[in-house]
């Protein structure tokens, strides 16, 4: 699922839209930095394609309304702070869920933004962190897994325990594809910690699955469904996939 393209970020936020502001306004730069790098979007390590995302502009907000509608009161809650998670599902993949997932953590981005500016604060420069699941265990098995080469080994050793603790302690993060294979008990014990963190510490988490939130039980632990599930809403994607159209 393909976004939609905005001039700014921030053009949703601002009154009258951004359409009248500099290409290289202060807050612009600051946000989405400089030909997409160096800004706190990128620092979320959001994939290229869903920076520019918000709940207006999502392009599946017009087959998931119930949900959107929702949304929109879970995000009004971003800009004083939340310790509310969400965990959005479906069972076919392609219905919106990583799409919303993204526009969650941009509004959270912006939001945040903006109030730490009218409190006369300077913002933080990483406020939301995406975190794929998959590409996560990924590299953990590129560096637990025999025959590995050392180099490489510790390569992924560095980037894995790196984005576990943007995931850990970010302001907000979002788990994408949680669930889509097994997993080994170190694994498994890594993310449990992660998690658990985050809820200990009232952080507030965005997960995306092609499970019920129940079947989490049989792929981790029921110690982990267990923090996952705490103070979070649970959202129903239906319909067909709609990725690849235009």
């Amino acid at each position: 699922m393909t976004q939609a393209k905005q001039t700014c970020i921030l053009d949703g936020f601002k009154r009258g839209g951004c359409g009248s502001c500099a290409q290289h306004c202060q807050h612009r730069v600051m946000l989405e930095g400089v030909n997409g790098s160096g800004g706190r979007i990128a620092a979320a390590n959001l994939p290229a394609n869903y920076r520019n995302l918000t709940l207006a502009n999502s392009p599946a907000r017009k087959d998931q309304a119930d949900n959107y509608a929702a949304l929109e009161r879970y995000a009004e809650s971003f800009a004083t702070g939340t310790d509310k998670s969400a965990y959005l599902w479906s069972e076919s993949p392609g219905t919106g869920k990583t799409t919303t997932a993204a526009a969650l953590a941009n509004e959270w981005i912006v939001r945040q933004y903006i109030a730490a500016l009218k409190k006369g604060e300077q913002p933080a420069q990483i406020l939301a962190y995406f975190l794929e699941v998959n590409s996560w265990q990924e590299l953990y098995t590129g560096f637990t897994r025999r025959g590995i080469p050392e180099a490489t080994a510790e390569k992924n050793s560095r980037l894995y325990y790196k984005q576990m603790e943007y995931a850990r302690t970010a302001p907000f993060t979002v788990f994408d594809d949680l669930g889509v294979r097994d997993v080994t008990d170190g694994f498994r014990q890594d993310l449990h910690s992660v998690v658990n963190y985050r809820v200990t510490n009232g952080l507030p988490s965005v997960y995306t699955s092609n499970l019920p939130i129940e079947e989490l039980v049989k792929v981790f632990d029921a110690r982990l469904y267990d923090r996952i599930r705490h103070n979070c809403g649970v959202m129903l994607f239906k319909g067909a996939s709609k990725r690849g159209r235009r």
